[in-house]
């Protein structure tokens, strides 16, 4: 159902922006069918298991992978750009966190046909504005409630949610975009430094907005938290321009890999039995662009790598 229709299950306004907030991160438009589904499933997710924090920030996730990697007699390469699939070794299967567009790109015409016309079909999403801040003493939040929590969502009402998430998925910058603030020191203090706390936030925009969004983003929170600029003590701000040298997935500031369009909801990349085969013996895709999408940590990965292990035999 579209989020538009569910939130009239809530009878209080409060409750219809928390369901939002949530709903929002899906990058869609909230107005559509089934988007309502990755809020429901976030929601549901954070009452039955809660929403994990790494100790000592994501970087330790990364460094627990590599360990478990090396200890199996695997090796790590970095800083190689690889334009092409000639370049990589002879393997039993080459799997690749990449876009649709970037597999294209590699495999040139070794990729079928049918499957490049489906690559290039695939639609991308809206973008994302980042801020990373040091903040001396936190954000001062009006609510207090806000300044116990790892994570905020800052849209107003859900009225207002809803007419963000439309603009940006347009293309036009709305006046008060949705923005969400991560605050994950209060659950992992080590990240702070005295009373001078890291806090991120980014915001959505439309996909490649060249457009400088930091005033609109500091404005939302301070709406909610007067005077927070004033305990700014460092930043570094990241564009969606600046966001494919980050990770090359996100073109655009396309944090998701993908739209989340009812269709790509439902079949991404490409209509297939197996989405994760290329149509290439041997070589997969694992990215946030295939099953179950993005933000749900490692299982794309995980449904490559038994797709994988069953062409193995």
């Amino acid at each position: 159902a579209p989020a538009t229709l569910l939130a009239r299950s809530w009878s209080t306004p409060q409750a219809r922006a928390l369901f939002g907030g949530v709903a929002a991160h899906a990058l869609a438009r909230l107005d559509l069918p089934l988007s309502s589904a990755v809020g429901v499933a976030l929601i549901c997710a954070s009452h039955r298991y809660g929403w994990a924090v790494a100790a000592g920030g994501s970087g330790s996730i990364s460094d627990a992978l590599a360990s478990a990697l090396r200890e199996h007699g695997g090796a790590i390469e970095t800083s190689q750009r690889v334009r092409s699939l000639a370049q990589l070794p002879s393997a039993d299967a080459v799997v690749l966190d990449l876009a649709p567009d970037g597999v294209v790109e590699l495999a040139g015409e070794r990729l079928p046909p049918r499957v490049a016309r489906a690559y290039r079909r695939y639609r991308r999403g809206p973008g994302a504005f980042k801020l990373d801040l040091a903040v001396e003493g936190g954000v001062p939040w009006a609510n207090e409630s806000c300044r116990r929590a790892g994570t905020v969502h800052v849209g107003g009402p859900f009225e207002e949610v809803v007419a963000a998430e439309r603009e940006v998925n347009r293309g036009r910058m709305p006046e008060r975009p949705f923005v969400l603030v991560a605050q994950q020191y209060l659950a992992d203090p080590q990240r702070s430094n005295g009373d001078v706390h890291p806090v991120w936030a980014y915001a959505h925009v439309p996909n490649g907005y060249a457009g400088d969004a930091e005033g609109a983003l500091l404005d939302q929170i301070e709406r909610f938290a007067p005077g927070l600029r004033e305990r700014i003590v460092a930043r570094a701000v990241r564009s969606t321009t600046e966001f494919p040298a980050y990770n090359a997935n996100y073109a655009g500031g396309d944090i998701i890999t993908g739209a989340n369009s009812p269709k790509q909801l439902l079949i991404r990349p490409r209509l297939a039995l197996d989405p994760y085969a290329t149509g290439i013996p041997g070589v997969f895709i694992c990215s946030a662009a295939t099953p179950p999408g993005a933000g749900v940590h490692g299982m794309n990965g995980y449904n490559a790598a038994r797709s994988a292990l069953r062409s193995m035999g």
